[in-house]
Formats: structure tokens, sequence, C-alpha cells
């Protein structure tokens, strides 16, 4: 039995990527947003639950759970996979 070339096994990432896809995206479309209250899903009083800003000033930014090193590294890696891309085509065009 023989290797499968790069664009079968291209075509196996790129199917199974779309079908993963597939499967994961519409789990937005059923997230629960929160409890539902009032004619036409809307809150009897909606001024009842705002509360006053009382944060004191900070001298530096806050942190919003960004993961700068994680998506640093997955830049990296799309970069490093690209290039091996191109040069297996390369490769095989000059062959």
């Amino acid at each position: 039995m023989s290797k499968p070339s790069f664009k079968q096994r291209a075509t196996r990432l790129a199917v199974a990527s779309g079908i993963a896809f597939i499967a994961i995206a519409p789990t937005a479309a059923f997230a629960d947003y929160g409890p539902t209250t009032g004619p036409n899903n809307t809150p009897s009083d909606p001024g009842s639950q705002v509360e006053a800003n009382t944060a004191a000033k900070s001298s530096t930014l806050p942190f919003t759970g960004g993961d700068v090193a994680g998506l640093a590294a997955i830049g990296a890696g799309a970069v490093l996979a690209g290039a091996v891309v191109v040069r297996q085509t390369r490769r095989k065009a000059v062959a």
C-alpha cells in the first residue's frame, strides 16, 4: 500500500475541517441567553437592573483575557504550515 500524496492528505484535512466546522458552528445558535420574562421576552422593568458604575480609575489597562502567547504560537504555526505547503508545491513543479 503506497503512502497518500500531499494533495490527498491536504484534501482529507480540508474535508475533515469542513465537517468539524459544520458540526460545531450551529451550537452558538442554540446558546442560552438567560432567562426571559414578560411579554415578548422583554424584562418587565429594565431600569431596575441597572446599577451605578463605582469603579475607581486605574493606571493600568484592564485584563481582557487575551492569551497573547497562544495567539502568537498559532500565528507562527500558520506561517510555518504555509511555508511548507509552498515549498512542497514548488518542488513538484520543478521536478
